[in-house]
């Protein structure tokens, strides 16, 4: 695995500019559960064990040296970065440093199941990467690897941000749901309504007047961003119900994670605004935080009534009459229904320490009329910070 240090600043100044714009597996079986384990350690093989074929997805490291407090990779003229003091290894003694793992994307690969190809198409567990522990649950329908872009929007409204593939995470049938033509956005998947949400998952607030930002000490009360329990309680509970679920060690001196999110909805525009409100839920498990990561423009959970539901494609009662169209789902299975742009999620994570990261969605009240997240592009950051998310 290839190390880039960077100072933080000179990294941080770009990338602030660019927020500030807000342009920023295992086999599977019908009971709905699969596994695929990693050690979280600089490894040569992929999460299966498995070389990619005829040596393709495999990393080199090449050399980086440090002389004088600098460092120089071959081929680069950029010349000193400052002078930075390091001790043994890549650990820095400087907090101005951010050292984050290169990543080789390495879903053009194949794998021997859909669990395995989405994990790879989310960025994780590439070959010579840092490994996760990896486990999908849900049922097989409702996991679906996408190559290429969704749709035919001129400009493209879903681009594939990584590699050549994105993940569709679905409370129906995932292809269904997002292919035009291919079936009409209801499914019901028996056996996956679990109610309430498995755990470490919590819809309940950890305090009626403050979150974790403000009281630290209220992590691992229940949800930190108290984002759930509004939308989730007084209800019959999660219906069709599929996850991504993944344990990872964080890389040395890294200080933040990011991945992308859309949300995509059949409920659009029939149940709109009702408490038939399918959910998307992103959690984090770690030392700074417990509980919902991904936010609507609002400040809530991302779900059918979210305010960054950008393309309403056909009218609504609400906020949309006539006219009201979205040529932004053209050549979706969304034509007539509703979804939201690409979103990016940032949040800090402290070097070294193990975190569980939970990507849900679910149906609210029932298991009929379908919704779909798109993810992609899960990367180490040098942002930290509390969570955010902004389109992009």
């Amino acid at each position: 695995m290839k190390l880039t240090f960077e100072s933080r600043w000179s990294f941080l100044a770009p990338l602030g500019l660019c927020l500030a714009s807000a342009t920023a597996l295992g086999g599977c079986n019908d009971d709905g559960g699969s596994r695929e384990t990693g050690a979280s350690s600089i490894g040569t093989l992929d999460g299966d064990g498995d070389q990619g074929s005829e040596g393709e997805g495999t990393s080199s490291a090449e050399e980086t040296s440090t002389t004088n407090g600098t460092t120089s990779e071959e081929g680069d003229d950029d010349g000193p970065i400052g002078e930075p003091k390091f001790d043994v290894g890549t650990m820095p003694d400087s907090p101005d440093l951010c050292l984050v793992p290169q990543h080789i994307p390495c879903d053009h690969l194949d794998y021997p199941s859909e669990e395995q190809a989405a994990w790879r198409a989310l960025g994780l567990n590439c070959a010579g990467e840092f490994q996760a522990d990896l486990d999908y649950n849900g049922h097989y329908l409702a996991l679906h690897v996408l190559e290429g872009p969704l749709g035919t929007a001129d400009p493209l409204t879903y681009p594939v941000l990584e590699g050549e593939k994105m993940v569709i995470l679905s409370t129906g049938d995932a292809f269904d749901v997002i292919a035009p033509g291919n079936g009409d956005g209801d499914t019901s998947i028996p056996g996956n309504d679990p109610g309430n949400l498995p755990a470490p998952m919590d819809d309940a607030k950890v305090s009626d007047t403050e979150t974790c930002e403000e009281n630290p000490d209220l992590v691992g009360m229940g949800d930190c961003s108290n984002t759930i329990f509004d939308q989730f309680t007084d209800t019959s509970g999660a219906f069709d119900y599929a996850e991504m679920r993944f344990t990872i060690e964080v890389p040395t001196a890294v200080s933040g994670m990011a991945y992308n999110v859309a949300f995509l909805s059949w409920e659009y525009p029939d149940f709109y605004g009702w408490a038939y409100n399918d959910m998307y839920v992103a959690w984090l498990e770690s030392e700074n935080w417990t509980g919902n990561i991904t936010f609507d423009d609002l400040g809530e959970a991302l779900s059918l009534n979210a305010g960054f539901l950008d393309f309403k494609d056909a009218p609504n009662d609400i906020d949309c009459p006539l006219p009201c169209s979205a040529e932004e789902l053209e050549g979706t299975g969304l034509e007539g229904h509703g979804g939201t742009r690409w979103l990016e999620t940032n949040v800090g994570v402290t070097a070294g320490e193990q975190i569980t990261v939970i990507f849900a969605i679910f149906d609210i009240q029932d298991n009929i009329v379908d919704s779909a997240v798109l993810l992609d592009n899960f990367h180490w950051t040098c942002l930290g910070g509390v969570p955010g998310t902004l389109v992009g």
